[in-house]
């Protein structure tokens, strides 16, 4: 690169001292806001970054990615730096300026020129030209070295810091015609700023900006500044304090805050985080325990530094909040603008300049103001709300604020937490609290009742952050709230639910469905664990160091039912999990879907057999097997009311084990589901031959697909005939029974001593004489049975009509009817309405996947309009056009 050595030495030189002056007085040395310049007094802490918006991969060092990014021969590079208030960038970029003049880093440029946006606006709005802006920003450069260093634009790396307060830049740029192509050219600043991002001017010259919001520029590289990682702010901690336990001791204390860790990430936060600690412990005060109690102890050290009467610091604060009012549309305020809010009697207060950032002499018409923290910005205005009631103050709650505000109108409720500013500005308006105590439970009513995890959660921080057992308690017994998913909560989220919970007193179901819990969250949750009756972790990753803990919360706590079911776990953990909960008050576990061992359930027979409260168990869709069940079935203190056994690999070798654990250790079962188990007929005679001939309590035996015929049906039959069988539901759905076996479980029907109230008989390739024989049973006044499920038998119009003659019949007690899939068509409408209309009964009919079309619709509308007691009609999966949708609409009693 050609060089200029006019100005390569003593221009330079002056210049690196120039800046480097510039950076150690560009923030106030006592500002507790804005941070001490930390470049010069070794308390500088990198900060992280990534690629790109929205992106989630790793975090690299700010310096190390400007070191790459402007390195040498990469002359000309454009790049942005994007980021929250107080993430860092611009004492980022002050570092690399520094290192810059301490020859440590980019020496590879002869130059580097910053320029603050908020700057670049000259006096009157006149034009400006680029040569004229840095004139007027670096004065220390003659007009002949400055036009000799943008001859030169290799050379230099230009730095603007907070482009933001240009917002429409790039959304509505200036028309091409006034673009500048000269550094001697004059514009209109917006003109000037523009040619430099897209290159009209100085294309060869390098660029880093600073942006709150990123910004959509082409050909330049982009990063998000995310602001401290944990690493780095224990680091942080530990240089501004020197005392590494000290500082560790502070690092958990922040964190465990409540609404603190939120904020931790941003540097600014953290030097007034610290900054207030060492006061306190210098002070021997207390160290504040919530957010907004920090900013209380913080304002009030801010307050006390000027002797003002309490009347004089509440005109004070109540004039910045209503400043902070205005901010929701904008963040730099003129003198104006600030002197209408009432602060013109302070404008010389320090106090002032500590919280505002003020550019230019207080006293004149052309300064102009703007918060050093976004923070201390909306805290002051939620003080605000409470003592000021002047003609210029807030009139009530503000709507679409900040989550900060509301998290400190919620802080304030608490007397602790406002003592510090009642201290300082006298009492709080009572009529306000109430106010806002009550917009705070009506909000919660309205939210909770919804299904948006984040919603929920921003009501419940707010009621936390409210400190009061009483209101929160009152707040949620008027809320009906709805329990959704708490899968994916961060720590912070589970402290809040716990608290919430803790506040109640008990938990009736906490949903934690597909939960990715560490040791840490599950730490947090214990409380609101404790005091849950009913637990969802159904499809969550659980280790075993979760599963102990969990169970370990558990064991002592209010749990009557655990839901893990197709949930990852690792070896060992349904064994951790059954010898912990083998003394609780649990009731209901299941376990279905989780790849049950051989040794798990080896765990789960010592439970059953100890002194476990254990009432159902569900192992539905675990490959079991027959070992397994037999020794189940050998168990010497069971007391299992239900037990799901469906898609276990069960095979007729185990059904004999089963079935005099019928009537021995599980004497005292009520339900048993053995569907999708190959157990053939021989298994099914074994199963009838328990159910005749002892004590067995068994109320539903499900025996859904277990490849069952007809040659199974007699001892069934003789079975549901005895006076020992208690069955009052059976479900034998998708097995080829056929005509020979149907018919005789209908012989069986009318026995005085058969107590079936539910036959489910889908799929077992019926006949028309088989619906004949359920017809006259029905109408028999003998049978019990209330509902009846005999879809997927084609029997069409002929063999349905038979259960349209029943339901006439007043003997007929059904209330549910399941006539799915018998190719029915219109032809058998106007009898179906006929008998609907004449049963005392029904309530629910099925005529799911049929051949009705749409002339049957007005009929069976005006059905369901006419008869009271019919709940439902399901004609979905039918013949019909949307043409009649419209029509099914008008009555909710149908589902289309």
């Amino acid at each position: 690169m050609q060089q200029t050595p006019e100005i390569t030495k003593d221009v330079q030189e002056v210049h690196k001292n120039t800046l480097r002056s510039s950076l150690l007085s560009s923030v106030l040395p006592d500002s507790l806001l804005g941070g001490q310049s930390v470049i010069g007094n070794g308390h500088y802490t990198p900060v992280s970054l990534r690629a790109c918006e929205g992106e989630s991969g790793d975090l690299d060092i700010l310096e190390d990615v400007i070191s790459r990014e402007f390195s040498p021969g990469s002359e000309g590079r454009r790049v942005v730096l994007y980021g929250g208030v107080g993430t860092g960038k611009t004492t980022s970029v002050e570092k690399a300026l520094w290192d810059w003049t301490s020859g440590t880093r980019l020496q590879h440029y002869k130059l580097l020129l910053r320029v603050s946006v908020s700057e670049l606006k000259a006096p009157g709005e006149k034009p400006v030209s680029l040569h004229s802006v840095l004139a007027r920003t670096h004065s220390h450069f003659s007009a002949e070295h400055l036009s000799l260093i943008l001859k030169w634009p290799q050379s230099l790396l230009l730095v603007f810091d907070g482009l933001d307060g240009f917002k429409n830049l790039l959304s509505t740029p200036p028309a091409s015609s006034s673009l500048i192509c000269d550094a001697q050219q004059e514009g209109s600043v917006s003109a000037l700023l523009y040619s430099l991002l897209n290159g009209s001017l100085l294309p060869d010259v390098s660029i880093l900006v600073t942006s709150r919001e990123p910004l959509k520029l082409k050909s330049w590289e982009s990063f998000e500044v995310v602001g401290f990682s944990r690493t780095q702010r224990r680091m942080f901690f530990q240089r501004f304090f020197d005392d590494e336990k000290r500082a560790e001791k502070l690092v958990w204390h922040s964190e465990e805050m409540l609404g603190v860790s939120e904020q931790c990430f941003r540097p600014a936060f953290c030097w007034t985080l610290c900054n207030v600690f060492k006061t306190q412990f210098e002070s021997n005060g207390t160290p504040p325990e919530t957010l907004t109690h920090l900013f209380g102890i913080f304002t009030r050290m801010l307050l006390e530094k000027q002797k003002m009467t309490a009347e004089q610091t509440r005109e004070l604060v109540s004039g910045l909040g209503r400043l902070a009012c205005l901010s929701s549309a904008q963040t730099v305020f003129s003198y104006s603008e600030v002197t209408s809010c009432g602060l013109l009697p302070f404008l010389r207060s320090p106090v002032l300049s500590d919280v505002l950032h003020i550019c230019g002499d207080v006293t004149s018409p052309e300064t102009t103001f703007s918060f050093l923290s976004l923070l201390m910005q909306e805290f002051l205005l939620a003080v605000s709300f409470y003592i000021d009631h002047s003609e210029h103050g807030a009139k009530g709650i503000l709507e679409e604020r900040s989550a900060l505000y509301y998290t400190f109108l919620a802080g304030l409720l608490d007397p602790g937490q406002r003592k510090e500013m009642e201290d300082s500005v006298n009492s709080f308006d009572e009529s306000r609290i109430s106010e806002f105590s009550q917009w705070l439970m009506d909000t919660a009513s309205a939210t909770l009742c919804k299904v948006e995890l984040e919603e929920h959660f921003r009501i419940l921080r707010l009621l936390q952050h409210t400190r009061n057992t009483s209101l929160v308690k009152e707040t949620l017994s008027k809320s009906r709230w709805r329990h959704i998913a708490y899968s994916d909560m961060q720590e912070e989220e589970c402290s809040t639910l716990s608290f919430v919970v803790n506040c109640l007193g008990k938990f009736e179901y906490m949903n934690l469905y597909s939960a990715k819990l560490t040791e840490e969250k599950v730490a947090r949750l214990a409380p609101a664990l404790r005091l849950s009756e009913k637990i969802n972790l159904s499809q969550s990753h659980l280790s075993l160091a979760v599963i102990t803990h969990l169970a370990t919360v558990l064991a002592d706590g209010r749990i009557s039912s655990l839901d893990i079911s197709s949930s990852t776990l690792e070896e060992g953990a349904v064994k951790t999990l059954c010898h912990k909960l083998a003394h609780s008050k649990l009731k209901s576990l299941k376990l279905n879907g989780c790849s049950l061992t051989a040794a798990d359930c080896e765990a789960l027979v010592k439970m059953l057999s100890g002194a476990s409260e254990l009432r159902e168990l569900d192992l539905y869709g675990n490959n079991v097997q027959d070992h397994e069940l037999i020794q189940l079935s050998a168990l010497g203190n069971c007391r299992l009311h239900k037990l799901n056994l469906d898609s276990c690999s069960f095979s007729v070798a185990s059904m004999a084990a089963l079935s005099s654990a019928l009537n021995g250790v599980f004497s005292d079962l009520k339900m048993l589901n053995l569907s999708r188990n190959s157990l053939d007929d021989e298994g099914m005679v074994m199963l009838s031959q328990a159910l005749q001939t002892g004590p067995s309590r068994l109320n539903s035996l499900i025996m859904f697909d277990c490849m069952l015929t007809g040659s199974c049906c007699s001892s069934l039959a003789a079975a549901l005939q005895s006076e020992h069988c208690c069955l009052t539901e059976l479900n034998l759905s998708v097995n080829e029974l056929g005509q020979s076996g149907a018919l005789l479980i209908c012989d069986a029907l009318k026995s005085s001593n058969c107590r079936l109230q539910k036959l489910e008989l889908t799929r077992c390739e019926l006949t028309e004489p088989v619906f004949g024989a359920m017809g006259s049973i029905l109408m028999s006044g003998v049978s019990k049975l209330i509902s009846l499920s005999v879809g997927l038998n084609s029997v069409g119009d002929t063999g349905a009509r038979h259960m349209w003659e029943a339901l006439k019949h007043q003997s007929c007690k059904l209330q549910h009817l399941d006539l799915e899939m018998l190719s029915l068509t219109d032809a058998c409408v106007d009898e179906l309405c006929e008998s609907v209309t004449a049963s005392c009964t029904l309530s629910t009919l099925i005529l799911k996947n049929n051949n009705l079309t749409d002339a049957s619709i007005p009929r069976l509308v005006k059905l369901m309009q006419d008869c009271p007691i019919m709940s439902e009609l399901n004609l979905q999966y039918n013949d019909f056009t949307e043409d009649y949708f419209e029509l099914m609409d008008t009555c909710e009693k149908i589902r289309y």
